[in-house]
């Protein structure tokens, strides 16, 4: 199994080329408050715009792994299972501030520079997990509440035209239904791949916030158009929460964390 997932060791190093000696290793090691790596461990903990951040993600098997974060003392547990791609998210009813979510995709952004500047690129299945599932928890909607919940991948479908197809890859620069309800009612909007409505809003279908913000590969899906599309249009007045896009970011979990061994690139 271990070939099969080679996909993902993926080279960061034709995006952007560094060299780096021990210090800048050290350096930025302690800036991420990195305290156990290997290939099965990546935990630390450390302050980001003033919020205490720590983060823990292990491999209990191959293809089996165990992730906790926590913000403020607001804990996140998560279990990733590659083989049947289910995940399973246990939130205890905690919500976020935007703050706690900027902080969490500061975060983020953080562990995705030391890897690549200390590891050639290379990014392993554990630091995978916590980059995609840190990503997908900090762009939650507006005073979403992180309760209990088991998400199963659903197979591919051929046709866009149910909510929730499972993972659903889309190409840019074509045009795809975006499919979605909020307190005004059922709506789909014709949205090219890849366009950029407004600030912040740029890789409409990319399952991540706008563009750029990883050197990690993204998936490309419906259900990630279908969120980006929710909230491009509720945000745009302030945003009434997760009663308007609560469901399309349920829906779009498995995608974000394993469209991209579906082949869902773009």
């Amino acid at each position: 199994m271990k070939n099969y997932f080679k996909i993902l060791a993926i080279s960061l190093c034709s995006i952007l080329c560094l060299q780096c000696t021990n210090e800048n290793i050290s350096t930025k090691a302690s800036e991420i408050g990195l305290e156990l790596q290997d290939e099965n461990n990546f935990t630390g903990k450390l302050t980001v715009n003033n919020h205490n951040v720590s983060y823990s993600v292990s491999s209990s098997s191959e293809l089996n792994f165990m992730m906790s974060l926590e913000i403020d003392k607001n804990l996140i547990d998560v279990s990733v299972n590659y083989e049947n791609e289910s995940i399973n998210i246990n939130g205890y009813n905690n919500v976020l501030s935007e703050n706690q979510k900027e902080a969490l995709l500061k975060t983020g952004q953080l562990i995705s520079e030391y890897i690549l500047n200390t590891k050639d690129g290379e990014i392993s299945m554990t630091e995978y997990t916590l980059l995609s599932m840190t990503e997908y928890l900090g762009k939650s909607p507006y005073n979403y509440m992180y309760s209990k919940r088991k998400i199963t991948s659903l197979s591919n479908t051929t046709n866009l035209k149910n909510r929730n197809e499972g993972i659903t890859c889309i190409r840019k620069n074509t045009y795809v239904n975006a499919e979605y309800d909020d307190s005004r009612g059922n709506h789909k909007d014709k949205i090219k791949v890849g366009s950029k409505p407004r600030n912040n809003y740029g890789c409409m279908g990319r399952c991540g916030g706008d563009c750029g913000r990883w050197w990690i590969p993204s998936a490309w899906t419906k259900d990630c158009m279908d969120h980006d599309q929710c909230s491009n249009v509720n945000n745009a007045s302030g945003g009434s929460g997760d009663r308007n896009c609560g469901d399309e970011f349920n829906e779009a979990a498995d995608d974000y964390v394993f469209g991209v061994i579906r082949g869902c690139r773009g």
